[in-house]
């Protein structure tokens, strides 16, 4: 059963934690949209977005990543907010920029795959707290704002930094739904690995959104992303960077999650 339009608009403030600068469009973009039709405002938190502290020399892992976006290490995150703001005006929502780096930028603490998708650093065990204080949001809003957060399915280090402050927010008595992360959910195995972990932490399912109506949009503003396509979809799902094929991915699982409808499904603390 799909929860009603009048539930899910109901806060006035509406606050999505992403922890890149693509996650809000392929995760929860149905949502943001359903939100600017509705007369509200999704804000989007872009988490790991700051510039690379220029006096730090990029490794080489960060350097073959900038070659496979095929963005210069100058040109990478202009370029990439340029996609966001396309991603942003689409699904009507705006951008708050936070002053974190991704997981590359920060010094040789994850130089490869295996760490960037395994157990974040001693060296990040205060980012969760540093995110919620860099949030522009304080007590006043208690009672009028929905906080979304990932799950941290895929396991990506930021994502996991990003789902402990929603969960410590919820945990403090804020109202935090959780989303899917995709592409990552795309994929049954991180699914089967992640869901005893977030069981374990009080989460289970709870909201089921039909986003028949802002599919579209969705879809667009996954396309304004052209320099991550070919990685997300053709690398690591593995059905080509066309707007059908990954229209026919994405469909495919949001149906899934829908019973036959394309739906969204987030999670809430104790369901």
């Amino acid at each position: 059963m799909t929860t009603p339009i009048e539930t899910v608009i109901a806060p006035q403030r509406h606050i999505f934690l992403s922890p890149h600068y693509d996650d809000i469009a392929l995760s929860a973009g149905g949502v943001a949209a359903l939100l600017s039709a509705n007369g509200r405002t999704p804000e989007i938190a872009l988490i790991f977005g700051d510039h690379p502290d220029p006096n730090v020399p990029l490794t080489q892992f960060a350097s073959d990543m900038h070659r496979d976006w095929g963005m210069s290490a100058e040109q990478v995150i202009a370029g990439r907010r340029h996609e966001e703001s396309v991603a942003s005006l689409t699904l009507g929502s705006c951008d708050r920029y936070l002053p974190f780096r991704d997981a590359i930028y920060r010094g040789d603490q994850y130089t490869s795959d295996p760490e960037l998708f395994g157990t974040p650093k001693q060296g990040d065990a205060g980012v969760p707290a540093q995110i919620r204080a860099a949030l522009p949001i304080s007590d006043n809003d208690r009672g009028h704002l929905r906080v979304y957060a990932p799950l941290a399915v895929g396991h990506h280090v930021d994502h996991q930094l990003a789902f402990q402050t929603g969960l410590d927010m919820a945990n403090d008595g804020w109202e935090v739904w959780f989303y899917e992360d995709l592409p990552y959910s795309l994929k049954p195995e991180n699914a089967a690995r992640r869901h005893p972990e977030l069981t374990a932490h009080g989460l289970a399912p709870a909201v089921v959104i039909d986003v028949t109506s802002a599919w579209p949009k969705k879809i667009d503003a996954i396309m304004a992303y052209p320099s991550q396509l070919p990685t997300i979809f053709e690398q690591y799902v593995g059905v080509g960077s066309t707007r059908e094929a990954i229209d026919e991915a994405m469909s495919t699982y949001a149906r899934s999650v829908g019973d036959g409808t394309r739906a969204e499904e987030y999670w809430t603390l104790n369901g």
